[in-house]
């Protein structure tokens, strides 16, 4: 069964997109987002362990009501790649039919799913296959730890015992890079200090209106990944100042918005549900970039 995500998750409030008619002026002298989309191929990617390059915009857990599988299908479609998931979310199985649906390869897609706090090493790794059975594939590309264990109500001895059980998974060739997701700087240090494989990647809620500066620097400090979700949540797109700098790219708000994010050498998932324009915009961010001054009045918002 389908459940909404709780806080700390995918969910983008992409419903909550203004209707600003940049376009409407446009038609006559600019081409439409349709006709600059570019599929996100695997070279759109960004290096996260050694051989394993992760797409810049992976597809997460729909926030309109739709279901995965029909969202996983219009993103495959439209050239999207990296895909987003978790066992909390319990649409694992959706995924898995978007995949058969839309005759990709396994190979051809970036899956990325994630497990909860466990209080010990064997049963993360149970959970890992568990996450794998659901999917019906015999390897993840990332898995992650959903929350540290505090923030679930549980011991923070379960973060050193999940995290062990991810290095297990990924020596046993169940995923090919492990990470952690809402995890502060004391987070990290605390399963850096273990040795063995670091985390590739860190996810956490980031957008223009709500970023973790000091977590993101120590990532990029220590060679983690720093992955957006909810890149459209905490952003009020129909700020004066956001559509200007949409207006003088000729692209929407909501796209101003991931791009930030990109443009701080971050990579996000989104959650388009099945709008197709919706779609066809969050794969269409390397059309335009944004100035030094407008990345800085978005920064300051």
């Amino acid at each position: 069964s389908k459940s909404s995500p709780p806080v700390g998750t995918t969910a983008t409030n992409h419903t909550m997109r203004p209707t600003i008619p940049i376009f409407s002026l446009l038609l006559a002298t600019a081409s439409p987002v349709a006709a600059i989309h570019r599929p996100a191929s695997l070279s759109e990617s960004v290096p996260i362990a050694d051989g394993v390059d992760m797409p810049k915009i992976s597809v997460g857990h729909p926030d309109d009501g739709s279901g995965m599988a029909e969202e996983l299908e219009l993103w495959l479609k439209f050239g999207g790649v990296g895909i987003d998931t978790a066992y909390d979310y319990h649409n694992q199985d959706q995924v898995a039919q978007g995949l058969v649906a839309s005759g990709k390869s396994r190979d051809e897609v970036f899956i990325t799913t994630k497990i909860p706090c466990k209080l010990t090493r064997k049963a993360a790794l149970a959970n890992i296959k568990e996450d794998l059975r659901e999917l019906n594939v015999s390897y993840v590309d990332l898995m992650l730890i959903h929350f540290p264990c505090e923030m679930k109500g549980l011991p923070a001895k379960g973060n050193i015992a999940t995290w062990l059980g991810l290095q297990d998974a990924l020596a046993q060739n169940l995923t090919r890079a492990i990470g952690v997701s809402n995890f502060d700087v004391d987070h990290l240090k605390s399963v850096l200090a273990l040795g063995g494989a670091p985390p590739s990647v860190n996810q956490c809620s980031m957008s223009v209106g709500n970023h973790d500066d000091t977590t993101i620097s120590f990532c990029a400090k220590n060679n983690i990944t720093y992955e957006a979700y909810s890149p459209l949540r905490h952003v009020n797109l129909s700020d004066e100042r956001v559509a200007k700098i949409a207006n003088n790219h000729e692209v929407q708000p909501a796209q101003v918005a991931l791009k930030w994010v990109l443009q701080k050498d971050c990579i996000l998932t989104t959650s388009p549900g099945t709008n197709e324009d919706y779609t066809k915009e969050d794969l269409a961010l390397d059309g335009f970039t944004l100035t030094s001054d407008e990345m800085e009045v978005l920064s300051s918002m």
